[in-house]
């Protein structure tokens, strides 16, 4: 049975929803065009470690053509559009924790990691946590998986893989993960069930 336990953060552990912060934006400053792809684009340059918090601030606001602080902006998203599932985390402390290895395999960006983590010490509940900006690469890329695996000194065999986006199951599996997709808290209980990792 494999007792590495490997969780996405984003859409897991703490849910961000882009699309609303987007809107918010696009009413408050009456913008028409898209701009969800610049918003993407320097997110990803974000989560990789190419530019910091205060760059992709900038960045986007001139790209967009907009006048609001950093701070507004900030505030904004994280107190408005993110929220923390603690639920999820409560059960990881109650029913994982000490019982197996766990760890965090996710793509994110150090400020919201230190938002994170100034609402609860969430890291306490893993071994090791693996971001994207310290390995500068993101899933689905195999070799954020290969580094990962590095890290944590297992193999894919190993591990489950729990994440709410498709699109990494195919490069996971690859270096040998079982990749499960995260929909739920119900469904995360029922897929550990029937792996008998709880009962």
């Amino acid at each position: 049975m494999r007792k590495v336990l490997l969780f996405d953060l984003g859409g897991v552990l703490e849910i961000h929803n882009t699309d609303s912060f987007l809107n918010w934006i696009k009413n408050k400053f009456s913008i028409n065009k898209d701009i969800k792809p610049i918003y993407s684009r320097l997110v990803y340059l974000r989560d990789i470690d190419e530019i910091n918090e205060h760059q992709f601030f900038q960045n986007f606001i001139e790209e967009i053509n907009v006048d609001i602080s950093e701070e507004d902006f900030y505030n904004e998203y994280y107190e408005n559009h993110v929220h923390q599932s603690y639920d999820v985390l409560n059960f990881i402390e109650n029913e994982l924790l000490n019982k197996y290895e766990l760890y965090i395999f996710s793509n994110n960006s150090r400020i919201n990691i230190q938002r994170f983590k100034n609402k609860i010490n969430f890291e306490k509940l893993f071994k090791k946590c693996i971001y994207s900006y310290d390995l500068k690469t993101k899933k689905p890329n195999q070799e954020f998986f290969r580094k990962g695996l590095k890290i944590i000194n297992h193999k894919g065999s190993e591990c489950l893989f729990f994440d709410d986006q498709l699109k990494s199951k195919e490069n996971s599996e690859k270096v040998g993960i079982k990749f499960i997709q995260y929909t739920t808290l119900n469904k995360l209980k029922q897929d550990l069930k029937s792996l008998e990792i709880i009962t």
